[in-house]
């Protein structure tokens, strides 16, 4: 018998009955639970499972979309409730969806044994229709109970104790991660988080705790802080900042007039976080699908020189050339980022970085900028090493940034050899290459696609074959084990008391 405290047993209590009364006023359709354990009689009753593309149908309609269930919120007397409804998607986005239906369904399963909730960013893409990558959990009893629970039914575990304690366990092709909390440390922990949209828990039955509003302001589209302390939220953890650009690059929704003025307040608290701190919270950035909204709200507000004075120079070095189609350099560097439309982060490393090397090679009138190809190379690889990005991927990097005026100075008329040194220097980054050509290219008024088509089709008969490099595992290894030791210890603080669920149970992850 698991042994609650009367906040628990209140909690748990309250949670049962508006589940009953939801159940009554806006029925929702059953789960269907899987069985923990495979019963072997039943292998041969097994038969082929189609893609869920097939599953579904497509509608020749809707492009080669297909049909799946996506749940959002809605608001009606006065309530928030979670209802699920038909959209048409891309093919991968419903298998992703159907994935986390399926996990979801474990968990819910998991709630018949443990009190539990699923919280954070879980919840938060949910509702924004991201598809996330790993589910976090907090149960209201101890880890011991919790692995008695997980070994009782099946389900295999590891513990892990990267400065806190938690279980890792994949059901229905997610990675789960699940703490231990109380009641009341986890209604204080939702107040105390960095963003509202990140401090809503739900519980397996489908209700909503939200002490901070949190679901408000994801209607209202709204990147705000619990209570509207920003300032005081900043200077007790200023990577609360950069976490902040990531979700405007990343979500549909604008920050609040409070974060501005917490951002003014605290426009040098970036200075005192770790350089690789500072590179890991960048690379996140250039992994969202607007990385340019982010950047350039750090920029607007004093912040961006603290991850590069080089960068944050930019805006102040000027171009006047006739095909240039911004008239300073950051603003063609933003314009670059938004043309290639990427969430690859080494791709837009190379175009954030690839005309840093004018800030140092303007001539009088701001019109010509000589031999800024490698100067921007150098200025490149001295900033990432910096910021302790990894070594292999700091060189592909700064190669792009070198090689990124190939396309103008060699053409598609140029000496063989020629294109035979770019593709040994380039490697497996050839397609990522021409990738940057186009979006820089697509910024300047002369820019002729059919031009770059033309050099692509013959270097892809010249160079020798080699497999894409995504970068993603290097990522992973430089990352993934100090930098969750890094992210406790700056969220813990002094005040162990404060935790931030999401944060510690995060694993990195990067899309190369």
């Amino acid at each position: 018998m698991v042994n609650l405290s009367n906040t628990e047993r209140v909690l748990l209590r309250l949670d049962y009955l508006l589940a009953k009364q939801e159940a009554v006023e806006s029925p929702m359709p059953s789960i269907e639970r899987e069985e923990p354990v495979d019963d072997p009689r039943a292998k041969k009753f097994e038969v082929e499972e189609k893609p869920v593309a097939e599953q579904a149908g497509e509608d020749p309609g809707k492009e080669g979309k297909v049909r799946t269930k996506i749940y959002e919120l809605v608001h009606r007397g006065g309530r928030t409730f979670e209802r699920g409804r038909t959209a048409w998607v891309n093919p991968h986005v419903a298998e992703h969806l159907e994935q986390r239906k399926k996990a979801s369904d474990w968990i819910r399963m998991l709630g018949n044994y443990l009190p539990i909730y699923f919280v954070g960013g879980y919840v938060r893409d949910k509702f924004f229709k991201k598809v996330s990558h790993d589910i976090d959990l907090v149960t209201l009893v101890s880890l011991e109970q919790a692995k008695k629970v997980l070994t009782d039914i099946n389900i295999p575990f590891k513990e892990k104790s990267n400065s806190h304690c938690r279980l890792q366990f994949d059901v229905g092709g997610m990675q789960v991660d699940l703490i231990a909390t109380t009641g009341d440390e986890l209604l204080d922990n939702l107040r105390s988080r960095d963003y509202t949209i990140n401090s809503i828990a739900q519980s397996v039955t489908g209700q909503f705790y939200d002490p901070t509003r949190g679901m408000e302001d994801i209607k209202l589209k709204l990147l705000r802080t619990p209570n509207n302390e920003s300032s005081r939220s900043f200077k007790e953890d200023p990577v609360r900042i950069l976490r902040g650009a990531r979700f405007l690059s990343d979500f549909p929704i604008k920050a609040h007039h409070t974060i501005i003025k917490g951002m003014k307040d605290n426009v040098d608290a970036l200075s005192s976080v770790k350089k690789k701190r500072l590179g890991y919270e960048l690379i996140k950035i250039l992994s969202t699908d607007k990385p340019w909204v982010g950047l350039k709200f750090l920029a607007d507000h004093d912040h961006l020189k603290h991850i590069s004075p080089e960068l944050a120079k930019e805006s102040e070095t000027r171009q006047r050339g006739k095909s240039h189609g911004q008239t300073d350099v950051w603003k063609h560097t933003l314009a670059a980022l938004k043309h290639a439309k990427s969430s690859d982060p080494i791709l837009n490393l190379a175009i954030l970085f690839h005309d840093i090397g004018k800030i140092e090679t303007a001539d009088e009138k701001n019109e010509h900028f000589p031999k800024h190809d490698i100067k921007g190379s150098e200025i490149t690889a001295r900033v990432l090493a910096d910021l302790q990005i990894p070594k292999g991927l700091t060189q592909r990097v700064s190669n792009m940034v070198r090689h990124h005026l190939f396309v103008g100075k060699v053409g598609p008329n140029g000496d063989t050899s020629e294109y035979k040194k770019l593709a040994l220097a380039l490697g497996g980054d050839v397609d990522r290459f021409f990738k940057l050509a186009e979006a820089d290219g697509k910024d300047h008024k002369n820019y002729k696609p059919d031009y770059i088509d033309s050099i692509k089709k013959r270097m892809n008969s010249i160079k020798s074959e080699k497999p894409d490099k995504t970068g993603s595992e290097e990522l992973k290894k430089s990352y993934s084990v100090d930098m969750i030791d890094e992210s406790i210890s700056i969220i813990l603080g002094e005040k162990p008391e404060i935790m931030y669920i999401d944060e510690l149970l995060k694993t990195v992850y990067v899309d190369g």
